[in-house]
């Protein structure tokens, strides 16, 4: 677990500072850890208010589907989670779900004529398919070159396409349940069900034939999902135990939830696993020690959340209500984790891209250690490129923990529009001196007109 800053010493000298700057910065600095690892979310305008249950990320692109709206009930996003476009589904039915897997988008429905649609230019443009059986679907996913979807009614309550989700193959499923979710890691299938007595889970290794799996608990389990060698499932029922584990999907643990909600869906990315809730106070909750504990975090509205989903460095969750039926959390990106020597002690900084047009309030700068030595010190400031001459603002002080990580992240400040660098300065027990310095422009609406780094490596000083 990352360390809490102990800044209250800085955090004086910062407000003094403060007082005197023309820019009206204000220090917004929070006690979050250093990645911003689904415990800090940002609204985002929906493309259009409607019901989305189901988000997920392929190459480069990040696609929704809703259960009600005219025409449009497909919303995608080119940028990270920034910013949606509608796009027209092909029938105006109840899509549940929505996966991506080798160059090809797939959502089912749970009604309709064709209850398949897929897509084979990154969402842009949606083509009927004919299902296997006329059932409820309510999942689907791709792994090792198979589709499958699961129903919650029906005969067969498995479907399976091998050729890209163009035809499906009727299934039988290992018992008559309310099959919910469905999802595929480590050459294993795993279905989890809101109805049964004592086995609410099946597996497969093909897709073809399944087997009926005990589950701890009778809970209505809504959401499965694998990652980092692990499977975890999340359920919308039952006491604090929502939450259970398993290493192979056979064999399954009862975990306790951050909160008695109604979770709906979970995934996993960056270490990190996250759930959201349809209800509650702290819609969402995530867990950095495989399932075994989880910490509730404040959603961005109270919103009915439907589906979480990693990808890309950001974490993105569709409402099926609310304001802003999006929100995210965004990562650091990877291509700035390395030193300017191996072995040498570095520190990075980065403004991530997938801000840009977002309002700069409050955008996180992400900061990350690299092979670096334990109990350094860093400072970050923000000095006014159109104006040279205001004072520089220390936005924030604080030191790398145990672990060789950054002990917080911080937001920026709210600025005037203009050009603005931002400077982070290491100071470590090996006497070395880093310096990384990075650009934004802020526009006259308040958003990030670009963000152009110096250098995506530490130098040595």
């Amino acid at each position: 677990m990352l360390l809490r800053p102990n800044v209250s010493v800085f955090r004086r000298i910062v407000a003094a500072m403060a007082l005197s700057v023309l820019v009206g910065v204000t220090v917004t600095a929070q006690h979050t850890p250093a990645w911003a690892d689904g415990t800090s979310w940002s609204p985002v305008d929906a493309a259009a208010q409607q019901q989305w249950r189901s988000v997920a990320y392929g190459n480069g692109v990040w696609v929704a589907v809703s259960t009600n709206g005219i025409t449009n009930r497909v919303m995608r996003s080119p940028d990270n989670g920034a910013t949606w476009t509608a796009v027209a589904a092909t029938e105006d039915v109840n899509w549940r779900s929505v996966a991506y897997g080798n160059g090809v988008w797939v959502a089912v429905s749970s009604d309709g004529t064709d209850q398949v649609m897929r897509s084979i230019d990154d969402g842009v443009s949606w083509d009927p398919m004919s299902e296997a059986e006329p059932n409820t679907w309510q999942s689907v996913a791709y792994g090792n070159g198979v589709w499958v979807a699961v129903s919650n009614a029906g005969g067969n309550q498995v479907m399976r396409s091998t050729n890209g989700g163009v035809s499906w193959d009727p299934i039988e499923a290992a018992a008559a349940r309310s099959w919910i979710s469905v999802a595929y890691g480590n050459g294993v299938w795993v279905a989890v069900s809101e109805s049964g007595i004592g086995n609410r889970v099946m597996t497969s290794t093909d897709g073809i034939t399944w087997t009926l799996r005990v589950s701890p608990a009778d809970n209505d389990w809504q959401s499965v999902a694998y990652g980092n060698g692990l499977w975890v499932a999340v359920a919308n029922s039952g006491g604090n135990d929502r939450v259970m584990t398993s290493t192979d999907g056979i064999t399954w643990t009862l975990r306790t939830a951050a909160a008695d909600n109604d979770w709906q869906s979970v995934a996993y990315g960056n270490g990190v696993w996250v759930a959201i809730s349809s209800d509650g106070t702290d819609q969402v909750m995530r867990s950095t020690d495989d399932g075994l504990s989880w910490s509730a975090v404040l959603a961005t509205e109270g919103n009915n959340w439907e589906s979480v989903a990693y990808g890309n460095g950001v974490w993105v969750a569709v409402s099926a209500s609310g304001t802003t039926r999006v929100m995210r959390s965004v990562d650091a990106p990877a291509s700035a984790s390395a030193s300017a020597d191996p072995g040498v002690p570095g520190i990075f900084l980065a403004v991530n891209d997938v801000l840009v047009g977002s309002q700069v309030t409050g955008a996180p700068i992400y900061c990350g250690a690299d092979s670096i030595q334990p109990n350094s010190i860093y400072t970050l400031s923000i000095q006014s490129v159109t104006n040279s001459a205001l004072t520089r603002i220390i936005l924030d002080s604080g030191s790398v923990n145990s672990r060789g990580h950054l002990d917080e992240r911080v937001l920026l400040p709210e600025v005037n529009p203009g050009s603005y660098k931002i400077v982070m300065t290491g100071i470590h027990a090996s006497g070395n001196l880093l310096v990384l310095t990075n650009f934004i422009t802020v526009g006259a609406n308040g958003g990030i007109v670009s963000v152009s780094p110096e250098s995506q490596q530490p130098v040595l000083k």
